[in-house]
């Protein structure tokens, strides 16, 4: 598990948050049970380049003579140039239990696949509760043994690492491979629905 370390100010409330970005700084929110919520400006630069290598990381940040530890909950992104406009952390305590949504990785080559089936990922990311030296960067998925068309891998086939548990149901399908014909019995489908459309491509 990646740890940073963040030197933050609190926040300078005579700067709206456009000016703050404008000088290189980014606003943030530090909240935890049981303790007020902290305002804080840090280091655009610093953070995008830590948020790149592990979006999970433990994050420690110092606030004076203050540390916290604490995780990325929350991440507000300009989506026309994938500007990030304010980011909020949870404080978190090493021996409490926390609940994070980690990407899912696919591994391995499957046999179904190659004979022309259609891998179907229905979840790109699983919630899970672990502590937090045990938050995973992704929860891989290996495909090797799926051998048959329509065959699917749900959270209880899932492998997860020591002390890392999911959220969801075990029966949530996380990923399948469905056969080519049911694909083109979809598209057929499709075109049936809206004739004009697809006259028109």
């Amino acid at each position: 598990m990646a740890k940073n370390t963040f030197i933050a100010q609190e926040r300078n409330d005579s700067l709206n948050p456009r000016q703050l970005r404008s000088s290189g700084k980014l606003p943030a929110t530090l909240y935890g049970k049981d303790s007020e919520s902290l305002s804080l400006e840090l280091d655009t630069r610093e953070f995008i380049n830590a948020y790149k290598k592990d979006k999970n990381a433990i994050f420690t940040i110092k606030v004076g003579k203050e540390s916290f530890d604490s995780v990325i909950k929350k991440v507000q992104i300009k989506t026309v140039k994938d500007d990030i406009l304010n980011v909020e952390f949870q404080k978190i305590r090493s021996d409490a239990k926390i609940k994070m949504i980690i990407p899912v990785e696919v591994t391995g080559e499957s046999p179904a696949v190659k004979a022309g089936g259609n891998l179907i990922t229905n979840l790109t990311e699983i919630e899970v509760e672990c502590l937090p030296a045990n938050i995973p960067s992704v929860i891989q998925i290996d495909i090797s043994h799926i051998e048959n068309m329509d065959e699917a891998i749900s959270l209880s086939d899932v492998k997860f690492p020591e002390g890392v548990e999911p959220t969801g149901s075990p029966d949530t399908a996380v990923l399948r491979v469905s056969s080519p014909a049911e694909v083109e019995t979809t598209q057929e489908e499709a075109a049936e629905t809206n004739p004009e459309e697809t006259a028109r491509e």
